[in-house]
């Protein structure tokens, strides 16, 4: 120690590293040819960059130090020693297998397109970053033979000094030979750069807890078969017996007539490793579940309870059931799994009483994870044609009390395909504190998804995932696998490994099964972001490509040449803008008659600027059954921001801030909340109010700063009218001397939807009669169409305003 230095403490850190074994081509400079030889080194285990410095270790030292979780002596008895840190490993022993053959490609790639001097930089980076043996042929082939998973020991010493309160990092082997041991600066560089890595990727142990979770033989230890996801020390029998190798008991309480046996999997085999993807749920379940329940007392310590709930959501297929068993292995929980038909079953009692039962499984299990699959079907929402019946409300009454009342020990985990099909009750905070998405996986996860469920089949070491990869956007988990196994059924018929043409002739007969359900945006490539934590739906609301533009709105030039000057071009050129002082719109109000287009124009808005298109209309926000209105207007813009860049339309606008006169409490909150919604709102969101009559909208609302511009959108004049029946003549039999100048004439004072109304009527009667459409078909329909504007409550009110347009027909 240096004069005033410290040693503060010692955390033994054991490192997660992949033991990779594998075969190279060898250069030969004696025949100028290759041999094939044997080569081992260590990749990372946290898959976080540091496979050089790893493989580097073993490159530098004879005999690499590893270790046996269950045989080694962690310290105790050795006052002042500290707690072990156990880092967990972060990816399948695939993604280590894959690991190499990526690096050998990416070098390929690079060396494609740079000369030969600096080819040989990448190539030495290659072997470097990797531990490739020097004799390594450029050209020649390396074939992983074995993955098997091996712990590093090291100590990492903390400094401090007296004169300041930073501390220091020092790492150095964990071994006796003082021969090998030299400093490892690269370990203590990457923790002090982050000092939660350590609470980031593991937690703290004990020797009781190693000896019990490793007591089957230690087999665990060295997983060379994959089989986890999370290191050895984090399965705990739940029955706490420790009998190596042994299934643990299964608890059936007393009086309970569920079959437990068939709900119950004591020691869930697989963790997140396991998870093919899903990168980020993962680690959000880590840090919300896994590592809260690891260390309650620190986490009590910040004032952070533990979670009591996770309700998962999305898409059928992507995982849900699959990521909730891993996070029960995770957690070294039993693992519960119940579904609607096994507490509403004609032949299982009375559902609210089957409800109480499986709550007294869990605790007669615990600690356990209780995973309620479609819980919609067991507390759905209620809708307004009806109330739920008795048994149905006693069953959702039953949920809530046991959810209130949960034991410790019991991590509860609820999954739907829709939040809004969920019980609001059950929804609010304190029933589930968290609420997650499962989304069809992204392009990582689904290449990884595939490695999963092919690694272990006979396949050439040319396959090439990229290809498929990116022709299954909007796959769910559960395709993939069954593309990958209509691959390998190919494959076994034509008697050879899997090839890129069995792969790619499984995708042309492996359809997504969620195409219907996500619709075209992830077709498309477009994600639907559903944010944390809220209960309106993404998909509900969120139109991610608008599929019109101005060019396909009828009419309307001078609102068209408004939008484009006002919204359009400053968004398009925020800097030349800038540069004369002048602001990027920040909101937009349209006002005007009803059936004018105001909706269809704001979609088209939407679609000239590219950005996402979100349509909210009161009652989206205000529904006794969508919880408090103002929450609902704060989860509304995080919608928005999680979508952006968008279009927020909130149509009717003057249903959600209407004169403040009368208000009710919660009705004056939620005005309160979309003010101040409007004064944060993001750059890439822009906000399209629409009424009907400007007065009728909160003048906080309409004050400069919240809506900059107010744009009238008036009823169709003759050239609008002209254009706008010429659209909606445009793929029906027109007769050759129809004449619409004459339509256009006699609907003076229609709305641009009467006139849609009129076409239809038009066709139909044409239809009828078996022709074209021809003048009478058109004078009929026009005297059966009359102008829904002359029969508005308030077009006098509209025609007597000072903001309206000059038309005055209304009445």
């Amino acid at each position: 120690l240096g004069r005033g230095e410290r040693l503060e403490r010692l955390h033994r850190v054991l490192y997660p590293a992949f033991r990779v074994e594998f075969e190279y081509d060898a250069s030969d400079v004696f025949t100028f040819g290759t041999n094939t030889e044997e080569a081992v080194t260590l990749l990372d285990g946290l898959v976080d960059g540091n496979d050089r410095w790893v493989s580097n270790y073993c490159a530098g030292t004879a005999d690499p130090a590893t270790v046996d979780p269950a045989e080694f002596d962690l310290g105790t008895g050795h006052p002042g020693l500290g707690s072990t840190v156990m880092l967990q490993f972060q990816a399948a022993n695939e993604r280590a297998a894959s690991t190499l053959h990526e690096g050998l490609t990416d070098y390929r790639e690079r060396r494609t397109v740079v000369g030969s001097e600096d080819a040989a930089v990448f190539l030495n980076r290659f072997k470097d970053n990797y531990g490739i043996p020097n004799d390594f042929d450029p050209d020649g082939s390396i074939d992983v033979t074995g993955v098997s998973r091996v712990y590093l020991p090291f100590w990492l010493a903390e400094f401090g000094a007296e004169t300041t309160d930073r501390t220091y990092l020092v790492s150095f082997r964990d071994v006796e030979d003082a021969a090998v041991e030299h400093p490892d600066s690269w370990l203590a560089g990457y923790v002090a750069d982050d000092p939660t890595v350590l609470d980031h990727y593991g937690h703290e142990v004990d020797l009781d807890r190693i000896e019990q979770s490793t007591g089957d033989d230690g087999a665990d230890a060295d997983d060379s078969g994959g089989d986890s996801g999370a290191p050895t020390v984090n399965r705990q029998s739940p029955s706490g017996s420790g009998e190596g190798g042994s299934r643990a008991a299964v608890v059936q309480p007393d009086d309970v007539d569920l079959n437990v046996e068939s709900l119950v999997d004591p020691r869930p085999e697989h963790g997140f490793g396991e998870v093919g993807g899903m990168a980020e749920l993962k680690e959000r379940l880590r840090h919300t579940v896994v590592r809260p329940l690891a260390n309650p007392e620190r986490f009590a310590e910040y004032g952070l309870g533990v979670v009591d709930g996770v309700l998962l959501h999305g898409p059928p297929g992507c995982g849900k059931t699959y990521v909730t068993r891993a996070l029960a292995g995770e957690l070294g929980h039993a693992f519960i799994e119940v579904t609607p038909a096994d507490v509403t079953s004609k032949y299982v009692g009375e559902p609210a009483q089957n409800v109480a039962d499986l709550f007294d499984v869990a605790e007669a299990n615990a600690p356990c994870l209780l995973f309620v699959d479609e819980i919609d079907g067991i507390a759905g929402a209620r809708d307004g044609e009806g109330e739920m019946n008795a048994s149905e409300q006693q069953m959702v009454n039953q949920l809530l009390t046991e959810l209130e009342n949960l034991a410790d020990g019991v991590v509860v985990v609820g999954a739907t395909n829709l939040l809004e099909d969920v019980d609001p009750a059950i929804r609010r905070s304190g029933r589930f504190d968290e609420r997650i998405e499962v989304p069809p996986p992204d392009a990582d996860a689904r290449r990884e998804i595939l490695r999963l469920h092919l690694a272990g089949r006979p396949q050439e070491r040319s396959l090439d995932l990229t290809p498929v990869v990116e022709r299954t956007v909007g796959y769910a988990a559960s395709d993939l696998e069954l593309l990958a196994e209509n691959a390998a059924r190919a494959a076994l018929e034509d008697g050879a490994q899997i090839g890129q043409s069995h792969l790619e002739g499984a995708l042309e007969e492996t359809p997504s099964s969620i195409e219907d359900w996500v619709g075209v945006s992830h077709k498309a490539g477009t994600h639907i972001v559903q944010p944390d934590g809220v209960d309106l739906s993404a998909h509900a609301l969120v139109e991610p490509d608008p599929d019109r533009t101005f060019a396909d709105v009828g009419g309307m030039a001078d609102l068209q040449d408004r939008l484009q000057e006002t919204v359009v071009e400053p968004l398009e050129n925020p800097d030349a803008h800038e540069a004369y002082d002048l602001d990027v719109l920040s909101g937009l109000l349209l006002y005007g008659p009803p059936g004018c287009g105001k909706t269809y124009v704001t979609g088209a808005l939407a679609g000239e600027l590219g950005h996402a298109f979100i349509e909210v209309t009161p009652a989206d926000l205000t529904s006794k059954w969508m919880g408090k209105p103002a929450q609902n207007v704060a989860d509304l813009f995080d919608v928005a921001e999680a979508n952006a860049p968008c279009l927020l339309f909130v149509d009717e606008i003057d249903a959600v801030a209407g004169s403040r006169s009368g208000m009710q409490s919660s009705e004056q909150q939620m005005v309160n909340q979309l003010l101040t919604e409007l004064e944060g709102v993001g750059e890439d969101v822009v906000v399209v109010g629409a009424t009907n009559l400007l007065e009728d909208v909160d003048p906080a609302i309409r004050r400069s700063g919240r809506f900059d511009e107010r744009v009238e959108v008036p009823p169709p004049d003759a050239p609008a009218r002209r254009e706008i029946l010429s659209i909606h003549f445009d793929d029906r039999p027109l007769a050759a001397d129809a004449d619409l100048d004459a339509v256009v004439e006699g609907t003076e004072g229609y709305a641009a939807s009467d006139l849609e109304l009129l076409a239809e009527n038009a066709a139909r009667n044409a239809y009828q009669d078996g022709s074209a459409i021809t003048n009478d078909h058109l004078d009929t329909a026009l005297f059966e169409t009359q102008s829904s504007l002359r029969t508005w409550t308030d077009g006098e009110r509209y025609a007597e305003s000072d903001q309206s347009s000059d038309l005055r027909y209304f009445g």
